[in-house]
């Protein structure tokens, strides 16, 4: 899946630079919009639904006529029902084979690294990508497994729900796709996955690098730190694309707001707690 990933941000990057900008910054298709009040319907993972919300901040002060109503449902809704319910889902996985032969158009507007997380009080500061198996597998059940002496107690695993494009991509970047310990409190967002950390000084997650903040604590992974620049340089292992995908029948404003995310002003946005792609 890693080469993969970077695979897709190659294709992006081509197919931005083919595209031809506006003087505000959008691409072609906005020339078609008509400044009718417009509703566009966005659903789908909860790991993206943070940057699409500052997209249409964005995006409202190019277009003020445009509103973009956004749902955070989990990657498979947006897969499923993009083109559908609405008329651009959100994934933060790869498509499965089935759902790439379901004739939706995928488009990566930024690369996101996955972060463990502990609670801030928490000693632990860094771990190998075999002992995070361990714990998610329930190899290893007890902190003082993992902390060299400093930090003991019963390990609280804290997962995403199944479905969730965020548990897809970090169970196969670590390794134990279908393989989580019985009894882990799998959660339905990030928000509940970063509550549950701050809650328990034994508990451990993961959550989409761009919503870390200081009530938690992203520790290292062999060494390296969870940051943009090691996800970029190559370093930090743990990251996969955002998505946003669209049907065959795509409106005309849905079209210009997808060419201004891609565009220079949209993925300055992307920059400022993701990875853009151009």
């Amino acid at each position: 899946m890693k080469i993969r990933i970077f695979a897709i941000m190659l294709g992006a990057l081509a197919l931005t630079a083919a595209c031809t900008k506006n003087n505000n910054g959008a691409a072609g298709n906005a020339s078609r919009s008509v400044s009718q009040p417009y509703t566009i319907e966005v659903g789908g993972s909860t790991s993206v639904t943070p940057l699409m919300e500052l997209l249409a901040e964005g995006y409202h002060g190019v277009k003020s006529h445009i509103k973009v109503n956004i749902n955070g449902t989990g990657s498979g809704d947006g897969i499923s029902n993009a083109g559908k319910i609405y008329q651009i889902g959100m994934s933060s996985r790869e498509l499965t084979p089935t759902e790439q032969g379901a004739g939706l158009k995928e488009t990566v507007i930024a690369i996101d690294g996955i972060a463990v997380i502990v609670n801030a009080n928490n000693p632990v500061s860094n771990l190998r990508i075999e002992q995070i198996r361990d714990i998610y597998t329930g190899a290893v059940t007890d902190w003082a497994q993992v902390s060299g002496g400093t930090k003991s107690g019963k390990i609280a695993v804290v997962s995403r729900e199944e479905g969730s494009g965020t548990r897809g991509a970090f169970e196969e970047l670590v390794g134990f796709q279908g393989k989580l310990v019985a009894g882990a409190n799998e959660s339905t967002s990030t928000g509940a996955i970063k509550a549950g950390i701050v809650q328990n000084v034994d508990a451990i997650g993961y959550i989409s690098l761009g919503s870390i903040d200081d009530t938690i604590k992203a520790i290292s992974v062999e060494g390296v730190a969870a940051t943009n620049s090691n996800v970029t340089n190559g370093s930090y292992k743990i990251a996969r694309p955002f998505i946003i995908l669209t049907g065959s029948d795509v409106h005309p404003e849905s079209a210009a707001f997808i060419d201004w995310i891609m565009s220079s002003a949209g993925q300055s946005i992307v920059g400022r707690s993701w990875i853009s792609v151009r």
